[in-house]
């Protein structure tokens, strides 16, 4: 009877130690939050929070913290599944805010973000020489470092396969990583990148005043694009809507001067001015003394797409601005000069030259600027860099990345060479970064993946144009997407370009093939 007493003591004793145990998920919590015990001289780190399983993402550890007084970041770590890997996203315009954090955790990448050493999306910081270096490259490289830190923390073992993802500015700050930083990431994509930001800013300012001058209207921009389209679609041998490459759509086939206004006409015309401003749009800022391209021009295609309009042109939108007319992106390059130079008491923006100045930003220029494309650091400890470009990106001119490519191959053994760990690919019909009327929506994460851990470099990534998008532009507040049809195409690495077949269905990848140009 004693014994039977006492064995049931032990069974409801050890029943109940058993309810009382910690499970899997609470000591995930719990180990999520005491992250804040990496706080040092250094580090200012929060406590973690545990974040439940919600739509898309997986439940999962979110760390927030803050190094040097400034440089924010937030790094999240899936509960369960975690594929060793480490994916980093840096951050468009002049950041001050966190990049994608989630996407990935789905995947089993652990992930991690900065603002780079400022809150908000304003210029002045430009005014503060720290934080300009830390938003030119030392923000994202402090966070990388700690980054691995802490998930090392939380699950116990070291990242094994380190990547980086970002567009426009977050594509500068990509090339930046594989330059400076060689052995903080083995594998980078780096979207549209803003390399030269002194070709941007001259360039924004003289085509903010030809637009000033002779200013082209959204309606201008539906005749450009129709006439571009309809002269240049059928290039590459398909009726899409899309200019395979742009390139082709010279005067030979697009002639702006057979779209000028006759006496008495207003409409699907353009009057000589505006045909001035766009051919100096199309053609690039270019010093005259000695023939020197400066930034070259944008491509034919898309002008009524929204990048164009939103950048060059402006409007008004009772959602996006309630007080009425919006200024354009170019319209506000030169206060971001006036914070660039403030310490130069010579500038005038009224008086400021495109050409004849050029040279007053070239000490902002030696922080944030990738003139270089010697990357033989990254490509010696194994690194792939994969880089995509639109078409017909605005802001951010195609041409700017074919010459990087170019100089590339120059500075890395040529073609061949360089081709072993830095592949560019032309998207054929999209804007800056994302949208148009091409095949812009595409997955360059497995291939990167891929490429760094089983050696296989992408042949070809297929690209999706995936119909009418939501992507209401929140300055000249127009909807970019006109009506589109669903179809995919491979994208692939330059000078290669998808070619159709003859066979199949042509709005199918598989109906088409990579072939040089």
């Amino acid at each position: 009877m004693k014994r039977t007493i006492t064995a049931a003591i032990f069974v409801l004793v050890a029943i109940t130690s058993m309810s009382a145990m910690p499970t899997h998920a609470e000591d995930a919590a719990q180990t999520c939050r005491n992250l804040y015990r990496m706080t040092d001289s250094a580090y200012a780190v929060e406590p973690g929070i545990w974040i439940t399983a919600k739509d898309a993402a997986p439940a999962h550890c979110r760390v927030r913290g803050v190094i040097n007084r400034a440089i924010r970041f937030e790094i999240t770590l899936p509960g369960s599944g975690w594929n060793t890997r480490m994916m980093f996203s840096t951050v468009g315009g002049f950041a001050g805010n966190f990049g994608d954090t989630t996407s990935l955790l789905s995947r089993g990448f652990a992930m991690a973000s900065s603002d780079t050493g400022h809150e908000g999306p304003e210029s002045t910081f430009l005014r503060q020489p720290q934080a300009v270096i830390d938003y030119a490259y030392r923000g994202n490289h402090l966070v990388t470092v700690f980054a691995k830190r802490v998930i090392g923390r939380f699950y116990g073992r070291d990242v094994q396969h380190a990547y980086l993802q970002g567009c426009s500015n977050g594509g500068r700050a990509a090339l930046m990583e594989a330059l400076r930083f060689p052995d903080d990431y083995d594998g980078i994509i780096a979207g549209a990148p803003a390399f030269q930001l002194k070709e941007s800013w001259l360039w924004h300012v003289a085509a903010h005043r030809a637009q000033v001058a002779n200013p082209l209207t959204h309606e201008a921009l539906e005749v450009l694009a129709g006439a571009s389209e309809a002269a240049c679609d059928t290039i590459d041998g398909v009726e899409d809507g899309v200019i395979g490459d742009p390139r082709a759509c010279t005067s030979k086939y697009f002639d702006l001067s057979s779209l000028m206004c006759f006496a008495g006409e207003a409409t699907d015309c353009l009057s000589e001015g505006q045909i001035r401003t766009a051919k100096f749009l199309y053609g690039g800022l270019v010093d005259l003394n000695t023939g020197a391209v400066l930034a070259h021009g944008v491509m034919p295609g898309v002008e009524n797409g929204g990048d164009w309009g939103s950048w060059g042109v402006g409007g008004t939108s009772d959602v996006a601005s309630p007080q009425g007319p919006v200024v354009p992106h170019e319209g506000r390059m030169i206060t971001i000069l006036g914070d660039l130079l403030y310490r130069d008491p010579s500038f005038d923006p009224n008086t400021f030259d495109p050409i004849r100045d050029r040279d007053k930003l070239n000490d902002a220029a030696a922080v944030m600027d990738v003139n270089s494309a010697e990357l033989r650091e990254f490509q010696d400890r194994g690194g792939k860099l994969l880089m995509y470009q639109g078409w017909n990106d605005y802001p951010l001119r195609p041409q700017r990345a074919l010459d990087y490519l170019s100089l590339a191959e120059a500075q890395n053994g040529g073609a061949e060479n360089t081709s072993e760990f830095f592949r560019l690919f032309m998207v054929p019909g999209m804007q800056h970064c994302a949208g148009g009327p091409g095949p812009w929506q595409a997955d360059y994460v497995d291939p990167i993946v891929d490429w760094v851990e089983n050696g296989k470099a992408p042949e070809r990534i297929i690209g999706k144009q995936p119909g009418i998008v939501a992507m209401k532009d929140i300055f000249a507040g127009i909807e970019p997407a006109k009506d589109a049809k669903v179809f995919t195409r491979p994208l692939c690495p330059h000078p290669q370009s998808a070619k159709y077949s003859g066979r199949g269905n042509v709005d199918d990848a598989s109906s088409w093939d990579c072939a040089a140009n």
